[in-house]
Order: C-alpha cells, then structure tokens, then sequence
C-alpha cells in the first residue's frame, strides 16, 4: 500500500476502523491507490458521515426543538 494511502487512513479514525472491520478493502487498496476513492466514499456512507446525512441530522434535531417549544407553550 502506498505511503499516501497509510498516511490518509491513519490520520482518520473512521478510515482505520472501517478496514479493520472490513479487511478485503487492504487488497484492494494495496492493488490500486486510486481504490481509495470508493474506499472514502463507502466508510462515509456506512458512518453516516455524508452531507446528507448531516443534513437529516440537523433537520431532526430542529423538528424535536420545534415539537418541545410547541409542547411546552400550551
């Protein structure tokens, strides 16, 4: 595996235990470094690290602020 590919994975702890959960991903990354494209965009799929996923986040919280604020003024 390439020097870049290590220094990326280790520098982000949902890289580092994705692979350790889903080993088949060092073969793929040791054949090929531009794997680690899909690579990031599977672990960011799977942690729910996407923009979306953000974004239902942050619109799930506001709607259980909003129903508490409703809740609380009647």
């Amino acid at each position: 595996m390439s020097d870049e590919v290590l220094n990326k994975i280790y520098s982000n702890s949902y890289y580092l235990e994705y692979l350790r959960r889903h080993p088949k991903w060092y073969y793929y990354l040791d054949l090929d470094p531009k794997y680690f494209q899909e690579f990031e965009r599977v672990v960011k799929k799977e942690s729910k690290t996407t923009t979306y996923d953000k974004l239902e986040s942050l619109k799930n919280q506001i709607n259980f602020a909003s129903s508490m604020i409703n809740y609380f003024r009647k």
